[in-house]
């Protein structure tokens, strides 16, 4: 939860990557992390946030195909939500089962 901020653009790729390879087949991945706003409040927000760290992955929504390129199957995002931090989603994705 949270992390993928903080990784470089490389580093997110690589760090799915590393999930996909250790999960088992069919293992699913889950994670919480800010993304695309989906109000204006929430676009305010995200103005600021993609100055800081290196959430401009996240806010342009690219994670869900960051997940697919690792090799991820049937990449969700089934929940996104507005916090005092900024608009968050949680992301899910399945590992092939061989």
């Amino acid at each position: 939860s949270l992390v993928l901020h903080h990784l470089t653009t490389e580093q997110k790729r690589t760090a799915l990557q590393e999930v996909e390879r250790v999960l088992r087949p069919g293992g699913e991945v889950h994670i919480v992390d800010f993304g695309p706003p989906h109000s204006r409040s929430a676009a305010l927000i995200a103005t600021a946030i993609r100055q800081f760290e290196h959430a401009a992955d996240n806010i342009a929504g690219a994670i869900p195909e960051m997940l697919r390129a690792a090799g991820f199957v049937e990449v969700l995002v089934p929940e996104c939500f507005m916090t005092i931090v900024g608009p968050l989603a949680r992301y899910q994705g399945r590992k092939r089962s061989r």
